[in-house]
């Protein structure tokens, strides 16, 4: 079964457009028979994603930072959570456990662990792929930024980086998980970061 780290905010977001986004996503990677990594969090489009996922009949793994494990924040109905020292921490377990990783709309938190897996990408012989739902043109200043950036010289020396070789963008959840399962690789043995953890541990 893959695995796909998705990230997303877990404040409520000013429109509902996002909110059902990442319901559709959570839903069509289920139907894909894909395992889902998160950040743990019921709230906000974290909430919504891990919710549909779970009644769909998918497996959902929540990774969360130990400060955060409070009744208010962490879902309570997961496959797996995984407590973890910090953020930092938990990038390194999306890193790990993933095989591919979606960002959907969010903030600085998604846009963090949406560049550190992008920029860990040039120091890999084959990347994990990345998808970027781009619902409402929300990623459409990233986009124009790495392009610039591609133009500019700056992923010269690792053209693998460049949009159109690592990352699949759409505004469709169902025709962008599609897209991002066609580029998955064949699963490596089972991680020990997966192996070892425990519900609400």
């Amino acid at each position: 079964m893959p695995r796909v780290a998705v990230f997303c905010g877990a404040a409520a977001p000013t429109d509902a457009v996002y909110v059902s986004a990442a319901a559709a996503i959570g839903t069509h990677l289920a139907e894909h028979g894909v395992h889902i990594v998160y950040g743990g969090s019921r709230l906000g489009m974290m909430g919504a994603l891990a919710d549909s996922a779970l009644a769909a009949g998918a497996p959902v793994t929540g990774i969360l930072p130990r400060a955060l494990n409070t009744p208010r924040i962490t879902h309570s109905g997961l496959t797996t959570l995984k407590t973890v020292p910090d953020t930092a921490a938990r990038q390194d377990c999306f890193m790990e456990l993933a095989d591919a990783f979606l960002a959907l709309p969010g903030g600085l938190g998604t846009l963090d662990e949406l560049t550190a897996v992008w920029a860990s990408a040039a120091h890999q012989d084959r990347a994990k792929p990345i998808g970027l739902l781009n619902t409402d043109r929300f990623y459409d200043p990233l986009l124009t930024f790495l392009n610039g950036a591609a133009a500019a010289g700056y992923l010269a020396h690792h053209p693998h980086l460049r949009l159109n070789t690592l990352a699949v963008v759409d505004d469709d959840p169902a025709g962008l998980v599609a897209s991002l399962l066609t580029r998955l690789t064949p699963r490596r043995p089972v991680r020990r970061a997966l192996a070892s953890t425990r519900t609400g541990t």
